[in-house]
């Protein structure tokens, strides 16, 4: 049962993101309304049936008279995706397949090994900063030394595995990007050269972190001619100790039917 009522508040974020029901509120995060931990709470207490449908229900709302959820107009190429059927067994196979790369692979450990590195750093904050500056100042096909050991190592093997799985087994790519931050929101894996080094400053990984979940709206990616979306989640260890973030960019265009 609570692996059913994970899957069905995962399948219905997803929902709400592509049909444009409704959408994070655009406000900056240092002016949103505190959300109190009740609520921040509430979709794990329903999965593991600690509070009723009803209260679940509730907390939405109070989400929605606060405007941090809202109902925002739809344009034009907004209603052509929400218009279209939507395959839910496709939607469930987007977001359990990052699931089980937290669950199955190295992650947590390769995580507690990076950020124990960083914590020895003797000005951490300054090291980042170096990194990132020497990161973006390159073009984006250029890879550096640094940028090659991220793409190469053990961890960044795995997330292209788990890909190239994916990509076999249901015949498209259903992630064409996915990467790993620390605590310090700064890459330890990733299957290709991302924009940046340091992602702690990007809402992404702020609501990950808050909230354990964030989707972005769903786009239309000219280069790759399909809709896509971002999904970041949260990843704790057994205490449930913030440890970083993974981010998967997904091919959303195949959770249309048929």
């Amino acid at each position: 049962m609570e692996k059913k009522k994970f899957l069905v508040f995962f399948g219905i974020t997803i929902l709400i993101s592509i049909s444009g029901i409704i959408a994070w509120s655009s406000t900056t995060f240092a002016e949103e309304t505190a959300i109190p931990n009740w609520i921040r709470n509430t979709a794990l207490w329903w999965g593991e049936e600690k509070i009723s449908d009803g209260d679940f229900i509730n907390a939405l709302q109070w989400l929605m008279s606060e405007e941090i959820l809202y109902v925002p107009p739809q344009d034009s190429s907004n209603k052509e995706i929400a218009d279209k059927e939507i395959n839910f067994d496709k939607i469930s196979l987007e977001i359990t397949g990052i699931e089980e790369l937290v669950r199955v692979y190295d992650l947590r450990q390769a995580l507690r090994d990076s950020d124990q590195e960083f914590q020895e750093m003797e000005d951490v904050y300054l090291t980042i900063d170096q990194r990132e500056k020497e990161w973006t100042d390159v073009s984006l096909e250029v890879i550096t030394p640094f940028m090659q050991e991220l793409i190469d190592n053990k961890i960044s093997d795995q997330l292209r595995e788990h890909a190239n799985k994916y990509q076999e087994s249901f015949g498209y790519d259903i992630y064409p990007e996915i990467f790993v931050t620390n605590v310090y929101g700064v890459n330890i894996a990733q299957t290709g050269k991302t924009s940046d080094y340091l992602q702690s400053d990007e809402l992404w990984w702020i609501r990950a972190k808050q909230d354990g979940l964030y989707i972005s709206e769903i786009h239309y990616d000219k280069s790759a001619d399909v809709y896509s979306a971002d999904i970041a989640l949260r990843i704790n260890d057994n205490l449930g100790e913030f440890l970083g973030v993974i981010k998967a960019v997904t091919n959303v265009e195949q959770i249309y039917k048929p």
